[in-house]
């Protein structure tokens, strides 16, 4: 009998082992394959001449229209520096267009204006120009200034555009420059020199209220639209529906008299307006401060479904021969749902359509995504400033740091079956303070790895 339970024992330990095998047994074919299909990537200064680092990239890419380029965090130098490289590298050999990043659409009007020649100090275009404090970053600083050199060569005969895609006045960051009033600020203006009765009509009916168009999750006061009761926020939509149809409605009368490009504009900002408020009323009334992580993961729903409308804009508006670069976080352009914990709520977490899903769809093959795998580092600018935690090994990006080069891209799309099979089930990507899961197969076309970062600001 004793013989019999040690040899069940060891049966059962056997079995054990066998099942805690078949992930090691996926993870290290996925190391093996990878580092014979990865391609290093060398640290190349801004003003380097010559593509021959970005050429392997450049192939994966091939005739895709839309290059969706993630970062693994935001405030970090290296995917930022890299984002500026390729740029020039997408414009200069493969006939891009424009760049869209992760800010508010209505607020990159300022950029978009700058870029194609017109006034301002670079300092001030950036505060006015860039949200989410993201106009701190030398990077930023740095593309645009390339984009208005560029520009200003009489010898480009299509000049460079610069977009926000992000939903308007960063919801959600009550540092940001400009406030979640901010579209419908800008609507109002448009329409005081196109129909100065429409506007004063609106000016009416939201008197008292737009300023109160404003959200702090880090307090709550009289003044702000925790404190609005139903019938004020019903009003304040009802303005905002009314502004969209209005512009609608008199899209031939607006453009005639103006600029049609102006009224494309206002039209989208009213769009964006709209964007802001249904991200707001998912604030349920009388929310205090402390409630933002009750909610957040909804509103943060309704901003990507933002985002993705208004990339669909900006790839529309480049038209037929356009090309889009596009710059977010890898949470955003995923291609698939992916799995995020709410951070202000531990234990909870949610199943996201991020941005990325809309733009697979709507875009098919045309669209070609990177994701951004981070080892290890720091990241931050201005005050704000974060050491990253250690990656668990299991994860993506512990895997990918087994591969031996600090910096590589990698083609995803290119793995053999078995391991593409391993990939496209749900692994964490990133710490364990804000980790994701997704199928990084189907989430990205390529990947993108960094050993380290370094803060975005010296």
């Amino acid at each position: 009998m004793t013989r019999l339970v040690r040899l069940t024992a060891l049966a059962l330990l056997c079995c054990a082992m066998l099942v805690q095998a078949k992930p090691d047994s996926g993870a290290d074919a996925f190391v093996n394959w990878g580092k014979t299909a990865m391609v290093p990537l060398p640290i190349v200064p801004p003003a380097a001449s010559g593509w021959s680092d970005l050429q392997p990239l450049g192939d994966m890419i091939g005739a895709a229209s839309v290059v969706a380029l993630s970062e693994g965090a935001h405030a970090a130098a290296e995917p930022l520096e890299l984002r500026n490289r390729l740029f020039q590298y997408l414009v200069q050999e493969k006939g891009f267009t424009a760049i869209a990043i992760e800010s508010g659409l209505v607020e990159g009007k300022v950029v978009h204006d700058y870029v194609l020649g017109g006034p301002g100090e670079l300092s001030t275009v950036l505060h006015q120009g860039i949200s989410w404090t993201f106009d701190d970053l030398p990077q930023n600083g740095e593309l645009i200034r390339w984009l208005r050199q560029y520009n200003a060569d009489p010898q480009v005969a299509r000049k460079i555009n610069f977009y926000g895609f992000d939903v308007p006045g960063s919801p959600g960051n009550p540092k940001a420059r400009r406030g979640t009033e901010t579209a419908l600020s800008e609507v109002l203006k448009y329409l005081a020199t196109a129909d100065p009765a429409a506007a004063a009509g609106f000016r009416k009916r939201l008197d008292g209220l737009l300023p109160r168009v404003h959200f702090d999750r880090h307090k709550s006061d009289g003044q702000s639209y925790q404190a609005m009761s139903v019938a004020e926020r019903d009003a304040v939509t009802g303005a905002i529906n009314d502004l969209v149809t209005l512009l609608e409605r008199k899209e031939a009368v607006y453009g005639a008299a103006g600029s049609a490009n102006e009224y494309e504009w206002a039209y989208r900002t009213a769009i964006g307006a709209r964007q802001v408020d249904s991200w707001l009323r998912q604030m349920p009334v009388g929310a205090a401060a402390s409630d933002y992580g009750s909610y957040r993961m909804t509103a943060i729903d309704v901003r990507d479904r933002g985002q993705a409308d208004n990339l669909d804009w900006i790839i529309k508006k480049e038209g037929p021969q356009g090309k889009v670069l596009v710059f977010a976080s890898r949470y955003h352009l995923s291609s698939v749902p992916i799995k995020s914990a709410n951070w202000m709520r531990p234990g909870e977490t949610s199943i996201q359509q991020v941005a990325g899903t809309y733009l697979r769809r709507r875009l098919g093959d045309r669209l070609f995504t990177i994701g951004n795998l981070i080892g290890k580092g720091a990241v931050g600018c201005a005050g704000f400033d974060r050491t990253l935690r250690s990656v668990p090994p299991a994860s993506i990006d512990g895997l990918a740091g087994r591969f031996g080069p600090p910096r590589f891209v990698l083609d995803v799309r290119r793995a053999p079956a078995a391991v593409a099979a391993w990939l496209g089930q749900e692994h964490q990507v990133g710490d364990d303070e804000f980790p994701l899961r997704m199928p990084m197969s189907k989430a990205y076309d390529a990947l993108f790895y960094l050993d380290t970062v370094q803060p975005a600001c010296p």
